[in-house]
């Protein structure tokens, strides 16, 4: 089942990337049940715990699933220039009809309407179930009460309270990681052609016979393409490449950014200066960023390195007893030690190690 995106040479010629701070904002709020977070997104969801209205972290988790693949695409506009910050993308958010924000609703809340445009794009009506829609949280359900457009209101409101408490402290950091990978996106592009560019986006993602297709449990001809597609770098996705497209807006493909290792180090506890100089720089990143079992091909997109460099430091740290590997079907997933941990001033009881 894919999602097709037919590029003609003037679909290419008009697309683009972008900066969205929603975007970014969002994707930090879907990945928030994770069990070992990245260094960055750990700081973000503290900040907010401590910082945000607590009303707003209850309508954007009941908006934003942290288990399931779809968001309501509203809170995600399509972004008109090439970095639009989280006001003016909340006052597109406020601004969204009403019978939009009905339609993306009843894509992702059970109980409401089964749009027949959704429902047909899946094989089979037992497809669409195990696709599933989630029963609407209580605190989504309350702010409904008032009607789709104040919900849309209340969402862009949560969306920069959330963002000013969460992500204002580094945004300037976050954005110059994300302006650097539209820079090295460019670059392969100008190399190597857009079709090498736009297969290392990330998992799910091909260009093939002139068309982008993307992996998903449905299929769905995006024909309406004619002002181009939109990339947007994020440092909040993991390799799965996010897509949305609402008729007649161009669609948005929302990939993992290179360098977010960078960020990693904005933590006092990873900047130890003392340990840089006893293992090194990439080896003390490597370990910082193993807080979760990652693959070689994503500590290499994260931290813009070689595979066979991110091979060759991780071999030593294993070899030392810092990481150990298992192999998952065909990856091997590298995590860190206890005493990695340790050698990184944490304690491993509270990432769950043993």
């Amino acid at each position: 089942m894919t999602v097709r995106i037919p590029v003609s040479a003037d679909t290419l010629g008009r697309s683009r990337f972008a900066i969205c701070a929603a975007t970014e904002t969002v994707g930090g709020i879907r990945r928030r049940a994770l069990r070992r977070q990245p260094a960055h997104l750990r700081r973000r969801l503290d900040r907010a715990a401590t910082g945000a209205e607590p009303r707003s972290l209850e309508l954007l988790h009941g908006l934003i699933p942290h288990d399931h693949p779809y968001t309501p695409d509203f809170l995600t506009p399509s972004p008109g220039r090439a970095l639009v910050s989280v006001e003016r993308a909340a006052d597109v958010v406020r601004r969204t009809p009403p019978d939009e924000v009905e339609h993306h609703l009843d894509i992702a809340f059970r109980g409401r309407a089964i749009r027949p445009e959704v429902a047909a794009a899946f094989p089979s009506a037992a497809a669409y179930e195990r696709w599933r829609r989630r029963p609407m949280p209580p605190p989504v359900a309350d702010a409904l009460r008032a009607g789709p457009a104040a919900l849309a209101s209340r969402a862009a409101d949560a969306l920069v309270d959330y963002f000013t408490a969460a992500l204002a402290p580094e945004w300037d950091a976050v954005r110059a990681v994300l302006q650097d990978d539209v820079s090295h996106r460019a670059e392969k592009m100008a190399g190597l052609g857009a079709g090498a560019m736009i297969d290392d986006l990330g998992d799910g993602v091909r260009w093939r016979d002139g068309e982008i297709r993307i992996a998903r449990p449905y299929d769905v001809v995006v024909d309406w393409a004619t002002d181009g597609f939109v990339l947007v770098p994020s440092t909040a996705v993991d390799a799965q490449v996010l897509f949305s497209a609402e008729h007649p807006r161009p669609p948005v493909l929302t990939y993992p950014a290179h360098g977010v290792s960078r960020l990693w180090g904005s933590s006092p506890e990873q900047g130890d200066d003392a340990l840089r100089e006893l293992i090194g720089e990439t080896r003390a990143m490597l370990l910082a960023g193993l807080d979760e079992p990652r693959s070689t091909s994503e500590l290499s997109r994260d931290m813009a390195l070689a595979p066979a460099t991110v091979s060759y430091h991780l071999g030593i740290l294993r070899r030392a007893r810092l990481v150990r590997s298992r192999r998952r079907r065909r990856v091997v997933l590298y995590q860190r030690c206890p005493l990695g941990t340790r050698l990184l001033g944490r304690d491993p009881g509270d990432l769950g190690e043993n």
